[in-house]
């Protein structure tokens, strides 16, 4: 909201998207004006999962730093220990700050700081949402960055993976998440005033960035069960 107030794109009221897996996927926040440049749309798009991104990776850490420097853990939460492989990146982190945990059996309930579920939640979330498929905040990122009809070419080919994940069974998440991109956000979103000028290296530098770790984040960690 702070970014489309600075470019004066006004914004429709947020639609909370709810989640079996990690309580909400975030929210649908529709355009309700033309944004001035593709830079404007960019800014506008990546500016909340782009921070939510990062925010949740120090979470995680934090978490899990939390968790082995505690002197009791008898209230903290308890996990299958899986869930530290059911990420590619959160089976990175842990694997970084605290290694011992990744040696723990799959199916061993694991207590963990609530910090290192809320950056687990946040980083699902953020994750499905930077995906450069139509109206979701990533599918506004890849037009930005890359102009109309190379933005839906790779919509369609991210929705084509999207739909064999869904249809293999291979995530939870994945499934809900493209039967909701499908009904509602499938389409392109609407174009900026000026669709001629550019953003620069640097910007499609930050969101080729945020979506590696995105897809890092729904892939599996190898030796885990699947993402969740």
């Amino acid at each position: 909201f702070v970014a489309a107030k600075r470019y004066d794109v006004k914004l429709g009221l947020p639609v909370p998207i709810p989640s079996l897996q990690v309580g909400a996927f975030g929210s649908i926040t529709p355009l309700r004006s033309f944004p001035s440049t593709r830079t404007a749309l960019f800014d506008v798009a990546l500016s909340g999962p782009g921070l939510s991104m990062l925010v949740s990776m120090a979470l995680l850490a934090s978490g899990l730093v939390l968790t082995i420097s505690a002197q009791s853990i008898a209230a903290f939460p308890i996990v299958p220990a899986a869930t530290m492989k059911s990420s590619f990146l959160v089976g990175s982190i842990v694997s970084v700050v605290a290694p011992k945990m990744m040696m723990v059996p799959l199916s061993q309930p694991v207590p963990i700081h609530p910090a290192f579920l809320v950056g687990l939640a946040g980083i699902l979330m953020s994750a499905v949402n930077l995906l450069p498929i139509g109206r979701l905040d990533g599918g506004r990122a890849s037009m930005s960055a890359w102009g109309r009809r190379a933005a839906s070419l790779i919509s369609f080919l991210s929705l084509l993976v999207l739909a064999f994940y869904s249809f293999s069974g291979f995530s939870g998440i994945i499934a809900f998440w493209g039967a909701i991109v499908v009904l509602t956000q499938r389409l392109p979103d609407i174009p900026a005033v000026d669709e001629v000028t550019g953003i620069g290296d640097l910007r499609v530098n930050s969101y080729l960035a945020l979506l590696s770790l995105a897809l890092l984040a729904l892939l599996p960690f190898p030796g885990g069960v699947g993402p969740i």
